[in-house]
């Protein structure tokens, strides 16, 4: 995001070679609006139709200056573009008065904040034609949180020197009352005999105050010619940098909180984690403390044992029995070993014996 100095060059850039195309549209536009508003005298139906023709007007000019900004080489005529949709821009103006004209009422600052949140809401309905007029007011509300103080930076760094002339125009009007005061109460007190004597300077006090009023007039004409300018494209290039930094709504119209980029460690609610290239790793099958029934050392999980030779068992012998060897490995079949039955072994010998 760019600073105020930053923003201010790109200013100066933008109006290398433009400087003509955009006094001169400042100028037409002052114009054709001072014009516009002698209907004014004519009670209600004046003012309506002035800001009819007033608000469109003024969107058009905000986009002769955002296309300016741009080195889009917009003709004059461009001025008078925000009376092709004609409706919606009303509308839009229409709308950005009334928030702010409400937000007013509760104190002179709320509205000046409010003025700053809505800035945005005509340069948003050129450069998104489907916008309704409503939807691009909050779209800039939203542009603009945590920027409002950063484009009153950028307005204050350029009219600052408005306050020099208007200063001098206070003072020369304090001085000049003063002194009309100061020589009224003489010649009309009890000091009259003293102060007849004196010269009457305050026509002196009030012809100077009059060249100097009419002086500093044309010090802010001029001022208004050369910074005006600078401030409309300022606010221009301020919007394309506001645009690149915070983005705009999402592609779902129901959804109503404002989307921006979600950076990649984002861990909030809703947020999709990052998918990590490398599979991860498959855990160990767990080992098993195996040991045979009643022995008394461990089975080493890594090493397999050997399965042992079964004895051979000799039925035919009249007194043969099942040998066991007994082991700390386990057994063949991995359990308690058990004595053979004995009825078993007899029934296999009557079975031989019979054979």
């Amino acid at each position: 995001m760019m600073s105020i100095s930053e923003i201010r060059k790109m200013t100066k850039q933008s109006l290398k070679g433009n400087w003509g195309l955009a006094i001169g549209g400042m100028a037409l536009a002052y114009v054709i609006l001072m014009a516009v508003s002698m209907v004014n005298f004519i009670p209600v139906l004046g003012t309506i139709a002035y800001y009819v023709f007033a608000g469109p007007f003024m969107i058009g000019a905000t986009w002769f200056f955002l296309a300016l900004s741009r080195q889009e080489k917009p003709e004059i005529g461009y001025l008078f573009s925000g009376f092709k949709t004609f409706g919606r821009n009303l509308l839009a103006a229409v709308l950005v008065f009334i928030f702010t004209f409400l937000w007013s009422l509760l104190f002179l600052i709320p509205g000046i904040i409010k003025s700053f949140s809505y800035s945005q809401t005509f340069m948003i309905l050129r450069d998104d034609p489907n916008i309704s007029p409503l939807d691009a007011i909050t779209e800039s509300r939203h542009r603009m949180n945590g920027h409002k103080g950063r484009l009153f930076g950028l307005v204050l760094s350029y009219i600052w020197v408005f306050f020099i002339p208007v200063i001098i125009m206070m003072v020369l009007g304090i001085i000049a009352a003063a002194t009309t005061a100061m020589f009224d109460y003489g010649y009309n007190s009890y000091s009259y005999d003293y102060y007849s004597s004196v010269p009457d300077m305050s026509p002196v006090f009030l012809i100077v105050f009059v060249l100097g009023y009419f002086l500093m007039l044309a010090v802010l004409f001029g001022l208004a010619i050369w910074i005006y300018p600078q401030v409309l494209v300022a606010c221009a290039v301020f919007y394309d940098d506001l645009y690149a930094s915070t983005g705009t709504f999402g592609d779902d119209p129901d959804m109503g909180t404002y989307t921006t980029t979600v950076p990649e460690d984002d861990t909030t609610f809703g947020a999709i984690p990052p998918v990590d290239p490398t599979p991860p790793e498959e855990p160990e099958a767990p080992h098993f403390e195996n040991k045979t029934w009643g022995a008394d050392s461990m089975v080493d999980p890594a090493v397999t044992p050997e399965p042992e030779a079964t004895p051979a068992t000799d039925l035919t012998g009249p007194e043969s029995t099942v040998e066991e060897t007994h082991d700390d490995t386990i057994s063949e079949a991995v359990r308690p070993s058990q004595p053979v039955d004995h009825e078993e072994t007899t029934e296999q010998k009557n079975d031989d014996e019979q054979k």
